[in-house]
């Protein structure tokens, strides 16, 4: 996939956070807690993601990657 067709994915995904550590790497968590936002405007939130450690990658476009492929099977 092209580097947009990735960002396209993401984009559509609702739930989903693509995040990184202190180390320099990606992932793209599909788990974790957050107060729901019940406003049509920004607001604050406070979010905790939980990434398995085989999840993190090198790059944003290999996080996005392992996402497709996660959801996929």
């Amino acid at each position: 996939m092209t580097d947009k067709e990735l960002l396209d994915w993401l984009e559509k995904q609702e739930g989903l956070g693509l995040i990184s550590d202190d180390a320099g790497r990606w992932a793209v968590s599909t788990g974790g807690i957050q107060n729901v936002p019940e406003s049509a405007f920004p607001i604050d939130i406070a979010s905790t993601f939980f990434v398995e450690k085989e999840y993190w990658k090198s790059t944003i476009k290999e996080a996005i990657e392992e996402a497709i492929k996660k959801e996929d099977e």
